[in-house]
């Protein structure tokens, strides 16, 4: 899987706040693709697997980009599906971007009676000397 975030350097956090708004509809953007092809997550092993690096892109990618911040805030899912991956309707996305905390982005899979959280994803950045 093609990283499109590989040549891109962190060099500062948004001090910015975002509260949930209600839903609105997602401007056009161009939004990079996380692959030539989609990506089409259909078992829990495959999303074990593989959606902890795309939501890793994803949270470095709202770190330096305020437009895809805002969206996928408001619209998680909807933003990796305009950028090819596919989760199946049992599964929930929620970014959560508090005060001065790090982002974080927490999945679940609804069962038909609750969400049990399938994984949390915090993105550190470590300093090496």
């Amino acid at each position: 899987m093609k990283r499109f975030l590989a040549s891109l350097a962190i060099s500062k956090m948004m001090p910015t706040v975002f509260f949930k708004k209600k839903k609105k509809l997602l401007p056009e953007q161009d939004l990079t693709r996380f692959d030539d092809q989609d990506i089409i997550l259909e078992s829990e092993a495959q999303i074990q697997e593989f959606l902890p690096d795309i939501l890793g892109q994803a949270l470095a990618r709202t770190w330096v980009d305020k437009r895809f911040l805002e969206a996928f805030y408001d619209q998680p899912k909807e933003i990796l599906e305009r950028a090819g991956v596919f989760l199946p309707r049992s599964i929930s996305v929620e970014f959560i971007k508090q005060d001065k905390e790090r982002p974080k982005v927490i999945v679940y899979q609804n069962n038909g009676q609750k969400n049990i959280r399938v994984l949390e994803l915090k993105l550190v950045m470590v300093a090496a000397t």
